[in-house]
């Protein structure tokens, strides 16, 4: 075996230094291929305007899917939830503006719901639309115990005369289950476990929520 000459070692030194160096570049580099920023700018603010005039409530309420005065009092309680807060140097953007796109994203169905065309819409990128809707969704799933509880007494009693009025449930049924008001919920796509059993008369995919009391 022949040993490696002094300029053989050397050329495989320099190689190695080389391959060194490149390794610490693509390490300390965030984005391997060229990235070229996108025009972003937006229709949100048309909601805000809007919400200005009662007689324009209604185009507001095609964006968001509720009234100006519904969202101002979503906004109130939630505004102050932890999950909009965060130590980073860049400040997350406004509570309101991350409620909008998330009530804008939750009111669109089939292509429209794609992330986007709904970042197109809200002027931000893709990934904000999700992190708005995912922190939101934790703000507003606080709130749970809040409006989900038990009923009293006093309140059956109201639902039981309700039921006893318009349903012509009395006797035998009044201290039971009674099931009423369903719906269906549109879901975008067709999910990937079990898609057809979600396919529905109106030739499109959703869940039936069906309201249930229970005033026993």
């Amino acid at each position: 075996m022949i040993p490696p000459s002094t300029l053989d070692i050397a050329e495989a030194c320099i190689q190695l230094q080389n391959d060194i160096e490149m390794f610490r570049k693509i390490r300390d580099t965030r984005y391997l291929n060229p990235r070229t920023s996108i025009p972003k700018d937006g229709s949100m603010h048309m909601a805000w305007e809007y919400a200005k005039d009662p007689a324009h409530h209604h185009l507001f309420t095609q964006m968001m899917r509720v009234s100006p005065y519904v969202f101002a009092v979503i906004l109130e309680m939630i505004k102050d939830h932890p999950v909009f807060c965060n130590n980073s140097n860049v400040p997350q953007s406004p509570v309101d503006f991350q409620l909008s796109v998330t009530l804008f994203r939750m009111g669109r169905f089939g292509n429209a719901a794609s992330l986007i065309d709904v970042a197109r819409e809200a002027g931000c990128s893709t990934g904000s639309v999700e992190e708005f809707t995912d922190r939101c969704f934790t703000a507003i799933e606080s709130l749970h115990d809040t409006f989900v509880r038990p009923l009293t007494a006093d309140e059956k009693e109201v639902e039981k005369r309700w039921i006893d009025a318009h349903m012509g449930f009395e006797g035998l049924w009044r201290d039971g289950w009674v099931m009423y008001d369903g719906t269906i919920v549109v879901l975008y796509a067709r999910p990937g476990l079990d898609g057809d059993a979600y396919y529905t008369r109106k030739s499109n995919y959703g869940l039936n929520l069906q309201v249930s009391s229970l005033i026993s």
